[in-house]
Order: structure tokens, then sequence, then C-alpha cells
């Protein structure tokens, strides 16, 4: 062991076979390091006070005022307590050591149980400050850091597969959409008669389906809009009142109208791998179809007989329309705010999503949308944004005049509205998976950053850096001694 002063300290014993034993002081200075070898017989005949044939002494020994040993020392200095002053206590020692399996140099079988256990103890804590000087343990530090990095690596991977991998359910869902697609072009060419049936049995297997999921969601109250309302209106004509002008009328303008620039002001997209939104684009895109097909491309003398509210109107009334419309969107608007609006208010207000809530906050920085939040009390919303919506549906009525008297002006513009859902949809390809993907990059970038500044202060940190020691001691690799031992029998 080494101190910073000319203390002795005592090294390790040798039994020899003429029962000598030796006991050896290192002596250390900052240049050289000497040594003293000292004899005694086993019988500690130049003894001193009270040996017990330790090394070192018990903590009972220090009453005496000396340090015991089991050998009598020529010419060695003996360790007063007072002397522990001049010394390097154990633990600054411990800051000058650098190797990683320390040897103390003592024999600890001759002391008492609970020395014992103090020396156990400071060897115990002094290897585990000496693991930070360890290469090993900083080689480890580095390997933990490399783990990670791997570990980000496969997280990104299975994120992307996940964001960018349709499951089978997706696959065969595009592969059906696709072959409706076709279907309804053949029928709408070949069998225009039934094309109402075809828009009825997929109408009864998709609304199931958007009403289970959105009760899952929670986001029921969507299924109270104005599209899922013309869907049953259209129904309610095709199977129920084929005869009435007037829920034919109201009908027509609806869904050339409110519905049909509805997939341009909603960002309806056909996207053929998805349940949902493919249902969103068929709630929107088929009715114009359907009323496209009843009043174009049926068989005028079958349209007597099956729909005879469409034979009845030879000229499109545009009063006459308005009037009507507004009636049966004045019975949808009435019954919303009175069954949503009114009624699951409480909902509302713990964060179930409507389309009004949904449309305040979407357009909040819109001139309409400013002017809709700054009015005062919530009924004042309400209201400006029921006549907001009212003068919209009169302004998409506009147009349907032409639609119902021109049969090409009427299939262009079904034509270009299927084309905007499939732009959409595209643009969702390739647009949001694109985005998904550069989201993925930049949160696998962030992390990696958070390694590197990890590796940065592994690097500069203490561990890693020379420590800074006193000017007169230096670290054990640059204390050049030379111990002799002489042996006396």
């Amino acid at each position: 062991m080494f101190t910073d002063s000319d203390s002795p300290v005592l090294g390790p014993q040798s039994n020899y076979p003429n029962g000598a034993t030796e006991s050896v002081f290192v002596h250390t200075t900052s240049n050289a390091a000497s040594t003293k070898t000292a004899r005694s017989d086993s019988n500690g005949s130049n003894g001193s006070n009270g040996s017990n044939g330790s090394a070192i002494s018990d903590d009972d020994d220090y009453d005496n005022g000396y340090l015991s040993s089991s050998s009598s020392f020529h010419g060695a200095p003996g360790l007063k307590r007072s002397d522990s002053a001049n010394s390097v206590s154990f633990i600054d020692l411990s800051k000058l050591l650098f190797a990683n399996d320390f040897d103390f140099g003592l024999n600890l079988d001759t002391v008492s149980d609970s020395t014992k256990k103090k020396f156990n103890k400071m060897r115990v804590r002094t290897k585990e400050k000496f693991n930070i000087y360890n290469p090993k343990q900083r080689s480890k530090e580095f390997i933990r850091l490399q783990e990670a990095f791997n570990q980000r690596i496969q997280k990104f991977d299975q994120r992307i597969h996940k964001n960018l991998q349709s499951s089978s359910t997706e696959k065969l869902f595009y592969a059906v959409a696709v072959f409706l697609i076709a279907c309804a072009g053949f029928v709408i060419g070949k069998y225009p008669t039934y094309f109402p049936h075809f828009h009825t049995v997929l109408f009864a297997v998709l609304m199931p389906i958007r009403f289970y999921t959105y009760f899952k969601q929670s986001f029921q109250y969507y299924l109270a809009d104005l599209c899922y309302y013309v869907n049953i209106l259209l129904m309610l004509f095709i199977w129920v009142f084929p005869a009435s002008p007037t829920l034919f009328v109201s009908v027509f303008s609806l869904s050339l109208g409110t519905l049909s620039f509805a997939v341009i002001t909603w960002r309806n997209s056909l996207v053929l791998h998805s349940i949902e939104k493919t249902t969103s684009s068929f709630i929107h895109v088929m009715p114009p179809v359907t009323m496209f097909v009843l009043v174009h491309e049926m068989d005028p003398d079958h349209i007597k007989i099956r729909y005879p509210a469409v034979a009845s109107i030879d000229k499109w009334n545009f009063i006459n329309g308005i009037i009507w419309t507004s009636i049966y969107y004045t019975l949808w608007q009435v019954s919303y705010h009175y069954f949503i609006t009114i009624r699951k208010k409480e909902q509302i207000e713990k964060g179930k999503v409507t389309s009004f809530t949904y449309l305040k906050k979407r357009n909040r920085k819109t001139v309409l949308g400013k002017f809709v939040n700054s009015l005062p009390y919530t009924w004042m919303q309400t209201l400006a944004f029921t006549m907001i919506q009212f003068g919209y549906q009169l302004l998409t009525m506009v147009f349907c005049p032409i639609w119902f008297k021109y049969k090409h002006a009427c299939g262009a513009f079904v034509t270009f509205i299927f084309i905007w859902a499939s732009y959409n949809g595209a643009t969702y390809y390739i647009d949001v998976f694109g985005k998904r993907l550069e989201k993925e990059v930049e949160k696998l970038r962030s992390e990696i950053k958070n390694l590197q500044q990890e590796n940065e202060k592994l690097q500069f940190s203490p561990v890693n850096q020379p420590q800074n020691m006193p000017d007169d001691v230096k670290p054990l690799g640059d204390v050049k001694e030379e111990v002799t031992i002489t042996v006396e029998k």
C-alpha cells in the first residue's frame, strides 16, 4: 500500500522453515520506494506490546496506543494512533489506485470477526469503485449503446412494416372493391334497370359495418349527418315511395347537390383497401350515380311503371325544388339538433365528436370558422352553423336543373366526382403513406441523436478522462519503486 508520507505500511508475512517470520515494510515516496525488513523469532522474544499473532491489530488494540503485530521489527518505527493523521486514509488512498483486482496484502485469518468484516466491506467498496476505471466496464457502456441503437433500428423496421403493409383483410377488400367498381360499370351499361338493386345490396352490406365500427370508435353521432339521411331517403324512394315527386326532387337535389360537392369539401378518398374510406366514398358517390341512372339510363317505359315520380316531371321547377328540398332539409336539421345537440349535450361536452364540433375545430382559422367561434353563446354558434350549412345546400342546388335536363352534362359531373374521389385516394396512398414514412424517419433520427448525446457524455465523462490529482501525488503507473527484501535466517 502507498502513502503520501514517510509512514510505514505493514506488508505481507512469509513463514520460513526455521520458524522465522518475515515482515516487510514498504516505504514509499514520490520518487522511489524503499523497504525495511525485520526478523523475529517465533516466540516473539523481541515482541511488541501484547502481540496476538496478527499483522493487523483489532480495534481494542488501539487502546494501547500502538499497532500490534506478530513479530518484532528491527529499526522499524512503531505506528501510533497519532501517526495515522500523517498518512493517507483508506478512502483517499483508493483514489490513487487504478488496479481492478487490488490485493490489500493483509492476512486477516487471525484477526477478530468484526475487524475482518470491516476490511471485507472496504475491499468490496474499493473494488466496486475501481470498476468504473476498468476499460472492460467502459466497453460495456459502448456495447449497451450499440444494442440500444440496434433495438431502435429493429423497432423502426417494425413500425414501417406495420404502417406500410396491409393486412390480408385489406388486400381482400381491395380486390373486392375493384371487382365491384367493374360490376357497377357493367350493370350501368348492360342492365341499368338493376342498378338500384345493386346499390341496395351494397348499402345493406356496408352500413352495418359502418354502424359497428363507428359505435366502437365513439363516432356514432356522425351517423346522424346529412349524408346518411339522404341515403335513407333514397332507399325509401326506391322501395317505398317511388311515386312521390316531392321525395324524388329532394333526393335528386341533395344527391347531386350537397353529397356530390361534399366529396370536394370533405375530401372523401376512394382508398380501396380501407373499408372505412371506401364506405365514406360509397355514401357520397353512389346516390348521384343512382339518380343519374334513374333519370337518364333506364328505359322510359320501365320508369313509368317502376318509378312514376320520375316520369311525372318533364321540366325541373327550380323554385319548387328549393321549397321541397328545404322542407326535407329542415326536418333533418330539427331532428338532428333535438336528438344530438340538445339531448346528447352532456356526452358532447365530455368529448363525443359531432360534425359540428369537428368543423368548428377544423375551420377555426378560416373566415367563417373565426366568425362562428367568436359568437359568445353555444346556441348562437349552432344557429350560425345551421344557416351556413343551409346556404351551402341552396348554392349546390343551383346546377340541378342542368343535371336533370342534360344527360351528358350530368354524366360528366358524376364522372368528375368519381375521379375527384379517386384522386384523393391516390393522394392518400402517396402523401399519407409518405408522411408516415417521413414521421418514422424523424422519430428514428431523434432516437439516434439521443444515443449520440449519451455516447458523447460517456466519452467526455470523468470516468474516461485522466483524474485530477495533487501535484505531490502520482498515480500508480508513475511511481517507480524498487523493493528489496532481505531475509535473515
